[in-house]
């Protein structure tokens, strides 16, 4: 089979790839090992509720936003069922039993902020002056003009957010604050850099949303619209092996039997993976030894609950619940004293809006706590993992019981999975949440660029930039740059709607 471009993988990276590529005229091919396309936008369903895997909410979707020029060039606004959280309060963190509302908007988010913390008013307007800096300094970002690389972003990869609040503040309980926000990038306070935390929050300020019904529809979306621009998906079909001639890929073995060709090759899946499938000799043992070498986010365990008919009314914010005193201690929890902390999700559902049916749960984890099951598969791994599974339950739903009194008598039923299910499902390495960990220490080690020195070899996926869908358009975005040029592709989404 002969392609213009052969895309490895289709999470949501590489159907935008797939799309942009298809609309431009090439012959785009997406080969997804899995028989459900979509990586961490998959959705399952139990007893008639719909559950998110991996995008619970995304921001920066109002008019004028990043995401949103970026769904208007996918034709994906007027299509996405959506539902807006509550704007004095799209997330709240519940800390040292206050609740702190992170309010939608700059100056609504300063406004609540200092209502918070009335003798904290130079560290917030620090905070709030640093949010702007960093999302001002990303060209992609607010649309402009490429006249050139632009690394002024790269300052702030070399910057702690640690070290940025500890700068500001030596209040410790704004500090914890503030860092209640660590699930949504796998924080951890020695490695996470300012930029990523900066960058995720500001979109979340600017506009968030959750997906009604599930995210799944934006895949869904993205595949009709590849498929009418002449692209292909084939699905269970995996991609073995990457035969290369002096560093060029000359075709790719798919489920180990049938050989594919392509001008272009773009790999949407994890760099390890990758590696696996790539000759030694085709990349510089430095590049593999790096990649092998960056640690990955921790992943997570999580309780899906089925509730009753109308026994738990729709909460249109998220919850940050902590039951710690220092919420970056919580990456070293111990098998007493986990959760120290977990975020709850309510799911939207398009035919009643008063009450949802579907809750999710989530508490850190590490691999090395199912590292032993790690060469088993889903629904076969045995006793003493559903017992694993059973007890970290049970420790979830004491401390749920706890935050949201009564909450236990409107389940129906209720599931969990944790890194192996992840990994499994969507790919990543160890079941790390957002893959590979950003470090602040050495960001040249962690930030991967398109480009690699295989010469028709490209990469995207929440590995390239940052995660989460704003993170993984504008990677999406990047990679193809490189093929029809950057200010082509600004031009395009700025005229596009």
């Amino acid at each position: 089979m002969k392609y213009d471009i052969v895309v490895i993988g289709s999470g949501l990276s590489g159907l935008q790839c797939a799309y942009i590529l298809s609309r431009e005229g090439y012959n785009v091919c997406v080969l997804e090992k899995q028989k459900i396309i979509g990586g961490c936008l998959q959705t399952f369903s139990r007893c008639g509720s719909t559950f998110d895997t991996g995008m619970h909410y995304i921001g920066g979707l109002d008019e004028g936003q990043v995401l949103h020029s970026f769904f208007n060039y996918f034709d994906l606004n007027r299509r996405l069922k959506l539902k807006r959280l509550d704007e004095d309060g799209y997330d709240i963190i519940r800390y040292g039993g206050k609740e702190y509302k992170f309010a939608m908007g700059f100056e609504r988010f300063a406004d609540t902020m200092h209502s918070h913390f009335p003798f904290e008013d130079t560290a917030i307007d620090k905070y709030i002056t640093k949010l702007k800096e960093i999302k001002k300094s990303v060209d992609i970002y607010n649309m402009r003009d490429f006249s050139g690389p632009n690394s002024d972003y790269f300052n702030y990869y070399g910057i702690g957010l640690n070290q940025f609040l500890n700068s500001i503040t030596s209040n410790s309980t704004f500090k914890n604050v503030f860092v209640g926000l660590s699930p949504l990038y796998a924080g951890v306070a020695d490695r996470s850099p300012l930029y990523v935390h900066m960058m995720i929050h500001s979109s979340y300020i600017e506009g968030a949303y959750r997906f009604v019904d599930g995210g799944s529809q934006l895949c869904r979306f993205l595949e009709e619209s590849i498929l009418a621009a002449g692209g292909t998906i084939l699905r269970n079909s995996e991609v073995t092996r990457l035969n290369t001639v002096n560093s060029h890929i000359q075709n790719i073995v798919v489920n180990d039997d049938e050989c594919f060709e392509a001008e272009y090759y773009i790999s949407s899946i994890h760099p390890k993976t990758l590696l696996r499938m790539v000759d030694e000799d085709a990349l510089r043992p430095a590049y593999r030894k790096r990649i092998y070498s960056t640690e990955e986010t921790y992943g997570m365990f999580s309780l899906y609950l089925v509730m009753k008919d109308k026994s738990f009314r729709y909460i249109n914010h998220n919850y940050y619940n902590y039951h710690t005193s220092d919420i970056w201690n919580a990456y070293h929890y111990t098998d007493d004293s986990w959760p120290e902390g977990y975020m709850i999700h309510f799911s939207p559902v398009s035919d009643n809006e008063e009450y949802t049916n579907a809750i999710i749960i989530n508490a850190m984890m590490k691999w090395e706590e199912v590292k032993r099951w790690e060469n088993t598969k889903v629904e076969n791994r045995g006793d003493e993992y559903r017992e694993f599974k059973q007890s970290k339950a049970e420790k979830l739903f004491e401390l749920l019981e706890k935050d949201f009194p009564g909450i236990k008598q409107g389940i129906k039923f209720w599931y969990t999975s944790t890194p192996l299910t992840y990994r499994d499902y969507t790919g990543t390495w160890e079941g790390s949440v957002y893959g590979l960990m950003k470090d602040y220490n050495n960001p040249m080690k962690t930030l991967l660029l398109p480009r690699t020195h295989i010469s028709n070899l490209l990469l995207t996926g929440q590995n390239i930039s940052i995660h989460g869908v704003v993170g993984v358009t504008i990677g999406a975005f990047l990679t193809c740059a490189e093929l029809l040029g950057h200010q082509y592709l600004i031009e395009k989404v700025r005229n596009a709607g």
